[in-house]
């Protein structure tokens, strides 16, 4: 289903921050093209939904079945941002021309902000004085009429009739959203499509019906294979995220949800339980022997999934690979391994990346996952205000991005998995699913045997997820002799960590079905590293138990994804830093999309271009009254000017309207005779009269002759157009009388 809405007065949906002179700005992408959260789209459609079954007296049961009770239960409906026309076209298309240094001026954040968007102003007035207060003047930014949005209204289980009808009447109820909805602000027309109900009449009967929800039937697991031991394999899934996702973390800020970069084998984990849960429709999933085995027994080893771009994985970076901070540098990287770190600042590169052989050497190629922060608050409906001044924060993974993992079980184990969840399906992650963030698609790729490492002494362990330890009473224990003990258990061998490089991190995980947190483990942070080394055995066992420490894991809670280990190469050094960029193919990307929107930006550069020459034109005589232009021509004689330029439609009416201020009669051989009044008189005495006639001649060589008159070109501007000659010649001649009307004011004459 499709939700749209068009706005058809000035709407100010605010994301609760200011810069420059405007106090509050508009919700924006960083490329500047604004959208509005979902999380208010389904407030505003649940008080929509309130209002309808208010007014049809009907019972508030459908209306939490659709939209969920805050905190308590999820509803059926998802709903993603509202975003402009083919914003992913357009957003690519800016991300090229960007890259490319195409339309240059054109493409950055404020340009594209500005040409959705005005400005307003309001102040508030002493009731006593009935004059303004001093310091409540505020500049707001509003999205400008005739914008049309649209989001995608998703939903877990069919919809019943009735839902459905409440949905549509919800839909088409909306009539105003964002600030200063009852101050003529934020007037809205919405549509639903996509959905199963022809007209409003139909809608009404449905909910006037009585409407009963069916109890699900628990379906028998039969023929879905056995548990049988075999060869440990890996079946890899692909998270694709279509809204942003909040996947949080602790940071101390009660007001501030932070968010990972990655998704834990916990997050997936529950994922994959929920999506069993519902293809088999289990009432009881602990006493169902498939969900028990691979889920609650830890069948499947759930690891976590990493940023994913062209095919590749990118693993957390080794804590011992630093930046050098010095700009200076013959080098980027320093590996403290190698040598200290105290002689060069340096601080650890941090984030995801991939190591590889190149033509030059060892390279690292570093990705950056893309991440935004959102504000929120609750609304009263009766009041509508802010419930308690309360405002919260949400950092957010970005929509568009890839996430990888693998599941580890056997093959027969994973083949059922797929045949129970399908190849590819919708899912919610992470915080405020329902509505904003949190959608995605999962995907699973081809079951594939575990890769076999090829191994040296000494071998760099790098830790992928967490490890957490216990010492023999059962509690945490991230110290290195720790470490070696579990080495030392798995290879029977004497181990020597020769280095390390290691950070610690404490968390806890939120249990949905128990509504609280468990306890709370102290583990080796992804990242960390160690180099190890036989001390003293037989080599043989040392391999294989390295070998079974990186397929099944170290450590507690293995199943769920914790504990994972991958080897890296020593002597990282003299590696070259590379960044991951957008890779748009060999060809070129042309402005299909965003052509209307950067036409319009470009043709408001060119009338403030204009404007400019037209202020230059003035001041090119100087700002004397030796200036013939500010000598003859009077504020009167300017606004008169600025009048016909503000009534004309084209140059020919201009025209008509400037031959005005010429006398008209007939002479003797009956032909017409213009003789100039005592305003054209001026005119032409200024020797402003002949440019004035030809109203656009100049202007329009110069602008043929601008630095941007490629771009022009490229964006198929006919500078031909009548309308455009007139239109930017309006905007010279608009500025050189309304120059001449300041410097007049300024001098203190007419």
């Amino acid at each position: 289903m499709r939700f749209k809405i068009k706005t058809l007065s000035y709407t100010a949906i605010g994301s609760g921050e200011g810069a420059g002179i405007i106090d509050t700005e508009l919700v924006a992408h960083a490329d500047g093209l604004p959208y509005i959260p979902a999380k208010r789209i389904k407030g505003v459609l649940l008080e929509s939904a309130k209002e309808v079954t208010e007014m049809l007296g009907i019972e508030g049961d459908l209306v939490k079945s659709l939209f969920g009770v805050s905190g308590t239960s999820k509803g059926k409906a998802w709903i993603g941002n509202l975003e402009i026309e083919n914003y992913e076209e357009i957003s690519r298309e800016l991300r090229y021309f960007k890259s490319n240094k195409l339309f240059k001026g054109l493409t950055n954040k404020e340009k594209i902000l500005s040409h959705f968007s005005d400005t307003r102003q309001n102040t508030s007035i002493d009731l006593e004085t009935e004059v303004a207060k001093e310091h409540t003047l505020r500049t707001f930014r509003v999205l400008k009429p005739g914008i049309v949005f649209e989001a995608a209204i998703e939903v877990d289980s069919p919809l019943t009739e009735a839902e459905k009808a409440l949905l549509y009447l919800a839909c088409l109820n909306v009539r105003r959203i964002g600030l200063k909805r009852n101050r003529g602000f934020g007037k809205v027309k919405t549509a639903i499509k996509g959905i199963d109900v022809k007209d409003t009449d139909q809608a009404l009967g449905s909910l006037k019906k009585t409407h009963a929800t069916e109890k699900p039937t628990k379906r028998v697991n039969e023929s879905l294979g056995t548990f049988k031991s075999g060869k440990t394999m890996r079946l890899k899934y692909t998270i694709k995220t279509d809204s942003p996702l909040v996947i949080s973390k602790k940071n101390g800020d009660q007001s501030m949800i932070d968010s990972l970069e990655m998704l834990p084998g916990t997050t997936v984990r529950g994922i994959l339980a929920d999506r069993m849960i519902r293809s088999l429709d289990l009432t009881e999933a602990h006493k169902d022997e498939l969900f028990f085995e691979l889920i609650l027994n830890g069948g499947l080893r759930v690891e976590p999934a990493f940023p994913e771009k062209d095919g590749e994985i990118y693993h957390p970076t080794p804590m011992n690979i630093h930046k050098i901070k010095d700009d200076n540098a013959s080098r980027d990287l320093l590996d403290i391994f190698e040598e200290p770190s105290g002689m060069v600042k340096s601080k650890p590169l941090g984030g995801f990346s991939m190591i590889t052989d190149g033509d030059d050497g060892t390279i690292i190629t570093a990705i950056s996952v893309s991440k935004d922060v959102q504000f929120h608050n609750t609304r009263d409906r009766e009041t509508g205000h802010n419930v308690d001044g309360s405002l919260f924060y949400y950092e957010s993974l970005e929509a568009g991005q890839e996430f990888s993992g693998f599941i580890v079980s056997t093959e027969d184990d994973l083949r059922v998995l797929q045949e129970v969840l399908g190849n590819e399906f919708r899912v919610s992650i992470g915080k405020s699913s329902s509505s904003q963030y949190g959608n995605a698609r999962l995907v699973f790729g081809e079951i594939e045997d575990i890769p076999e490492p090829e191994l040296e002494e000494p071998i760099l362990l790098v830790v992928t997820s967490p490890v957490i330890l216990h010492n023999d009473f059962g509690f945490p224990d991230t110290s290195v002799d720790r470490l070696c003990h579990e080495i030392e258990q798995l290879t029977k061998c004497k181990i020597d960590i020769e280095r390390a490089a290691v950070n610690i991190e404490d968390f806890d995980n939120y249990v949905r079905v128990w509504k609280m947190n468990n306890e709370r483990e102290i583990a080796f942070a992804p990242g960390s590293g160690f180099i190890v080394s036989k001390a003293s055995g037989d080599d043989f066992d040392f391999f294989s138990g390295i070998k079974h420490i990186l397929r099944d894991g170290l450590g507690e809670r293995v199943a769920e994804g914790f504990g994972k280990l991958r080897i890296e190469r020593l002597d990282l050094s003299e590696a070259i830093l590379r960044k991951k960029e957008e890779d748009f193919g060999s060809s070129s990307v042309t402005p299909d999309h965003s052509l209307q929107m950067l036409k319009g930006i470009m043709l408001e550069e060119m009338s403030l271009f204009a404007a400019h020459k037209g202020f230059l034109k003035l001041n090119s005589l100087g700002k004397a009254k030796a200036n013939p232009y500010l000598s003859h021509i009077t504020n009167h004689l300017a606004g008169r000017i600025l009048y016909f330029l503000s009534k004309a439609n084209s140059k020919k009416d201009f025209l008509e309207k400037l031959d005005q201020l010429y006398a008209k009669k007939i002479d003797n051989s009956n032909k017409e005779v213009k003789t100039p009044k005592k305003a054209a008189n001026s005119l032409e005495k200024a020797g402003i009269m002949n440019d004035l006639k030809a109203f656009d001649e100049t202007l329009i060589n110069e602008i043929k002759q601008w630095e941007r008159a490629r771009d022009i070109d490229m964006l198929k501007i006919d500078l031909a157009s009548d309308d455009i000659k007139f239109d930017l010649s309006k905007s010279y001649w608009t500025a050189f009388f309304r120059f001449i009307r300041i410097l007049h004011k300024k001098d203190g004459g007419d």
